[in-house]
């Protein structure tokens, strides 16, 4: 067995096997993870049962060398698509390894079934393993592994789909599979799990929808505002978070992260040109109406760690008024202070507005905007830097019910209240500015 829980951030090697050894494999996990068991140097003895095999780990980049005679890459339309080994339905020749990305349209998802026909001994793998990742991954960091006869039916998660072959041994193996594209339902609001001031660190992929937005102009700020994706090519923000960008061009979204100090860490990161930005027709500064809508230059691909929030549907008359909701950023841990290095979320309360008015007597509260404030009396609040991100309501989904508008200094007192835009208010704005392309789901 291989103990890969210290070794599970590595992600890429390749084999170099000695002519005559001949090793047993006993996986249960993906190829990557097993055969980093052993780390140290370039180059480490690893037994395994009474034989050795020589490890040499290389950086990512050089795992395509590794498949660098057979490293196919598909992109299908609707229908079936069938594959086959090399010289099948005769065995690959031992000692070869080959890998096979296939990409379906745009919201489609992969049906694979593939019969396969490798070494093994008595159920376990051997020289030979035929890997499936259902996340498209091409370092197959979740792969399952199959030896073996038999067959194997899977589903894509999203519209990606890898899998390979891999052997060590002489005899050679074969397989075959169909694959088929499947229009996707449409879906929204999904979460790996069902600080802001005074916050927590959001978990992994606990807010997919989740978008920072940053400014060419200035290299030295991680992030100016927050925003929410809430279709393939559309984020929701705060007007007045790029009421005075001068190009929409200057603005960038940074998505799948949880830490903008090392984003492009995160095997889900994404970066997306903006290039329309569309203010709410009635926004003022005083402050109302304060969303704006934001057009990328390509499609956001969705993945466990990117994907877009529901919207309440068109005539929600709910005001959400004592429901708990999550108000998430990476902006300021107190006023004026430093920004976070991770997202951050705090569990806040909604408020009716009649409430908020009277905390907010110098201005107006708006039947459109949306109160919060920390129930826990622990002065936790959204800051500055927040402006623009989600407010989001769980569910099943999780909802876009707010974005971040404004407030007093960060969580002045024990109790701060927050002021949103709250979106039930423009959920028909954001739709026919969004060319209707969100998906269109139950509260």
């Amino acid at each position: 067995m291989c103990d890969t829980r210290k070794y599970r951030h590595w992600i890429a090697l390749a084999l170099v096997v000695l002519p005559d050894i001949r090793c047993g494999w006993y996986y249960r996990v993906s190829p990557v993870d097993c055969w980093l068991r052993r780390r140290k140097g370039l180059a480490k003895k690893l037994k395994m049962l009474n034989r050795c095999l020589i490890l040499v780990l290389l950086a990512p980049a050089a795992l395509a060398a590794y498949f660098g005679g057979c490293d196919n890459t598909y992109t299908l339309n609707p229908g079936t698509t069938y594959v086959e080994s090399p010289y099948y339905p005769r065995n690959y020749p031992g000692g070869t390894s080959c890998r096979y990305k296939f990409t379906a349209p745009l919201d489609y998802y992969i049906q694979v079934q593939c019969t396969i026909g490798l070494p093994s001994n008595n159920g376990a793998c051997t020289t030979d393993n035929f890997w499936l990742d259902s996340e498209g991954d091409l370092l197959m960091r979740g792969a399952e592994n199959f030896c073996g006869s038999g067959s194997l039916s899977r589903e894509s998660l999203f519209r990606e789909l890898v899998f390979a072959y891999i052997s060590t041994g002489t005899q050679g193996g074969n397989f075959r599979c169909v694959l088929t594209t499947v229009k996707q339902p449409c879906n929204c609001g999904w979460s790996a799990t069902q600080r802001i001031t005074n916050g927590e660190n959001a978990a992994a992929n606990e807010f997919p929808s989740m978008v920072a937005l940053k400014d060419v102009t200035k290299p030295y700020e991680n992030s100016f505002c927050g925003g929410t994706i809430v279709a393939h090519r559309y984020i929701v923000t705060a007007a007045h978070c790029v009421y005075r960008v001068t190009q929409a061009t200057n603005i960038i979204a940074i998505m799948g992260t949880n830490n903008l100090n090392s984003a492009s860490s995160s095997r889900y990161f994404q970066r997306h040109n903006i290039q329309q930005v569309k203010i709410h027709q009635n926004y003022n500064p005083d402050v109302n109406n304060d969303i704006a809508i934001l057009k990328t230059a390509t499609n956001i691909e969705w993945s466990r760690g990117v994907g877009p929030a529901c919207l309440p549907p068109v005539g929600t008359i709910q005001t959400f008024a004592y429901d708990t909701v999550d108000v998430i950023g990476y902006g300021t841990i107190f006023f004026s202070g430093p920004v976070s290095n991770g997202l951050q979320k705090v569990n806040l309360m909604v408020v009716n507005n009649q409430d908020c008015q009277t905390e907010y007597s110098d201005v107006n509260i708006y039947q459109s905007q949306m109160c919060t404030y920390d129930y826990s009396g622990n002065s936790r609040d959204s800051c500055q830097y927040d402006s623009g991100g989600p407010v989001i309501l769980r569910k099943a989904r999780q909802f876009l019910v707010g974005i971040i508008s404004f407030g007093k200094s960060c969580a002045e007192s024990a109790y701060p209240m927050g002021v949103n835009t709250r979106v039930t208010s423009f959920v028909s704005w954001i739709r026919d500015n969004s060319e209707n392309s969100n998906c269109v789901v139950s509260l």
